[in-house]
């Protein structure tokens, strides 16, 4: 994919999120003794400057939340391409650049040798 085609596409990405969402269940005894599972409880991690940041995420959001999670794993591999392309292009300035343009010594000129 050329440079101007991730770009484009990562345009076209809009709400995304990084990280991962867990499903929480808890256990708790009922009246009659029973143990009732309750949830699931939504909580989106992520690291921000080094902390692991969790927030949860209501019920009703979580399916839209998903769908951002996915978009922020197209969109990280999106920016891994960019950033082959980059250095792939870094590559090949770096082979030309420098190079002196050989010059052809007079024997070799195709000028007839005295």
């Amino acid at each position: 994919m050329e440079q101007r085609e991730v770009v484009q596409a990562l345009g076209r990405i809009g709400a995304a999120r990084r990280g991962q969402i867990s499903e929480q269940w808890f256990e708790r005894n009922g009246r009659d003794g029973k143990v009732r599972r309750i949830g699931p409880y939504y909580v989106w991690q992520r690291f921000l400057d080094g902390q692991k940041v969790s927030v949860r995420i209501p019920r009703e959001e979580a399916p839209r939340a998903l769908e951002e999670l996915q978009r922020g794993k197209e969109a990280t591999a999106l920016i891994g391409q960019f950033w082959q392309n980059a250095e792939a292009a870094t590559a090949a300035v770096k082979k030309t650049a420098g190079k002196k343009p050989r010059r052809m010594s007079a024997r070799n000129s195709g000028k007839p040798q005295l």
